[in-house]
């Protein structure tokens, strides 16, 4: 399962090094052996990462004895994978027309 852990290959690096790196190291650890991260993050895509943020219901970065939530691995992914610009576009102004709609 490290495999899932490496940052895409063409990914452009933050302040000279892998984009991971704006999360701490001991956060990024206890993310990578959380059961959020194993079971629902594996295998997340630019495409299938939007469905996962739908069904959260609340943001933050650890909760409980220092426990990441899911929303901080999803930011993790997102780091991982650094979607093309126009791709986070479309999650912005998905997010915001969906939110007008209700």
């Amino acid at each position: 399962m490290a495999m899932d852990n490496k940052t895409v290959r063409d990914a452009i690096q933050i302040h000279g090094t892998d984009p991971q790196f704006l999360i701490e190291k001991i956060l990024r650890k206890r993310i990578y052996e959380c059961h959020y991260w194993k079971e629902h993050c594996f295998g997340l895509t630019e495409s299938t990462i939007l469905e996962k943020a739908y069904t959260l219901t609340y943001i933050g970065g650890q909760y409980g004895v220092q426990k990441p939530t899911d929303f901080i691995c999803l930011v993790l992914k997102l780091l991982q994978l650094q979607p093309r610009e126009e791709i986070v576009i479309k999650y912005i102004t998905g997010l915001s027309e969906s939110d007008n709609n209700k």
